[in-house]
């Protein structure tokens, strides 16, 4: 069976930026967030916007797996999820987790609660994503008997070049320069959550997020809280964060 690779993150991380140079390079069949149609679909534990299913898109744990699993098969996998779609299941499925290289996005809470937000003002503290996070990363660590990687988003946007060249070579697999740069536009990925991508969508390679939010922690006080509960879960992580080079090479 090809390798996978796992990309577990929270909403507003710049996961879809990684996952689209992943797009660009052509050699992993990518999949977006399928495991978010357990949690929003079929378990329904929580409301979302911007949300587009497909019909035919496999609904439950097993039947989500199986599809990316049997993608192996024919190829190299690249999957980018939030691990809050499916806790429960993968705290009882080690053998799944072990069976491929997990990696690990961050970004500061500060930034990313008040992007979620913004495309989702109904926000709950269920789909923050942090917490999850970091226990799945934890029953990672203890899986494997080492730190698995993790990169901050704040390198992924200062340094892309060395920070994707840093994340291939602790992932095992070649870095692929060209892949930083790509043609603006939706991918066929992003189908069923398109408006929760527009940045990328619309950008050409790795850029700074932006930071032009529909609200602050003055007109929403609330969001202040979910910042604070988030923060411990995200300081965890990036204590073990990956520190690209300056510069990098191919």
């Amino acid at each position: 069976m090809h390798k996978s690779i796992a990309l577990w993150s929270h909403p507003r991380s710049m996961s879809t930026a990684l996952e689209r140079s992943f797009i660009e390079r052509r050699d992993f069949t990518v999949f977006h967030e399928a495991f978010a149609y357990v949690f929003f679909m079929h378990e329904e534990r929580a409301a979302i916007p911007h949300k587009n299913p497909d019909p035919a898109h496999p609904r439950t744990y097993p039947e989500v797996k199986a599809m990316m699993e049997d993608a192996r098969l024919d190829g190299p996998v690249f999957h980018k999820d939030f691990p809050y779609h499916c806790l429960d299941h993968l705290l009882d499925d080690p053998g799944y987790l072990l069976g491929q290289t997990n990696t690990f996005l961050i970004r500061d809470p500060g930034e990313a609660v008040l992007s979620h937000a913004t495309v989702h003002p109904g926000l709950t503290r269920e789909v923050l994503g942090y917490e999850q996070l970091a226990r799945t990363f934890d029953l990672v660590r203890e899986l494997t008997g080492s730190t698995p990687v993790v990169i901050n988003a704040a390198d992924l946007a200062a340094r892309p070049e060395a920070t994707v060249a840093a994340y291939c070579a602790a992932a095992g697999i070649p870095f692929v320069p060209e892949a930083l740069r790509w043609d603006a536009g939706e991918q066929p990925q992003w189908a069923t959550w398109s408006g929760w991508h527009t940045d990328v969508a619309a950008s050409s390679g790795f850029t700074r997020p932006q930071r032009s939010y529909r609200f602050t922690y003055e007109s929403r006080p609330e969001l202040r809280d979910f910042e604070r509960h988030c923060r411990p879960f995200y300081e965890h992580l990036d204590q073990y964060r990956l520190q690209p080079a300056e510069e990098a090479t191919a």
